[in-house]
């Protein structure tokens, strides 16, 4: 399977944790186009930090997520030759055997999009955000909600708000995880 057709999917498994209960339909199309508010200028850029297994591993488990720790690995590409599927892993009960630390970015555009790319810089995220307030952002459609904070315009921290999904081990509520990596920052790189 593609990487784009994988980001589709990621975009519907996104789009599929909502409110009600009920799945909404997302496409290509309709991700990238902004719902709500212009996006806030200091969170506009790409966002850079090395991504390691075991800080993944440990916010999964402080989340009560322990079961999404294998699907975030492979997820993340952080074992060599893993990607997207747990089932690679050497061992599912130590996923993080053989992980190396990987470069991941997030960016946010003026228009609306965010998106991630891996440490190839290809492209591995793709939804809509939008600007609740200076310290909140939501990510996809409906969207996973994060408390953002910014540093000298150089240095963010992002908090997931876990998706009431949780803990029974909806995608969304792993992924926000693994976007956040809580308690770590992001540098500006552009």
């Amino acid at each position: 399977m593609s990487r784009a057709g994988l980001g589709v999917i990621v975009l519907v498994m996104l789009s599929g944790c909502g409110s009600n209960g009920e799945p909404t339909a997302t496409t290509p199309e309709t991700a990238a186009r902004p719902t709500t508010q212009t996006p806030s200028s200091a969170l506009v850029g790409e966002w850079q930090r090395v991504n390691k297994c075991e800080e993944l591993a440990q916010a999964l488990t402080q989340a009560g997520l322990e079961t999404a720790i294998p699907d975030a690995v492979a997820g993340s590409e952080l074992v060599p030759g893993v990607v997207n599927d747990p089932n690679q892993l050497e061992d599912k009960s130590q996923p993080c055997k053989g992980a190396v630390p990987r470069k991941h970015s997030h960016f946010f555009m003026e228009s609306g999009a965010f998106g991630s790319r891996n440490h190839e810089g290809q492209q591995v995220d793709d939804a809509p955000y939008r600007i609740i307030d200076e310290n909140t952002v939501v990510i996809g459609d409906p969207g996973v909600t994060f408390h953002y904070q910014i540093t000298n315009n150089d240095t963010l921290m992002l908090d997931p708000v876990i998706p009431d999904c949780a803990p029974q081990g909806c995608f969304e509520a792993g992924w926000s995880v693994a976007v956040a990596y809580p308690g770590h920052t992001w540098e500006r790189i552009r």
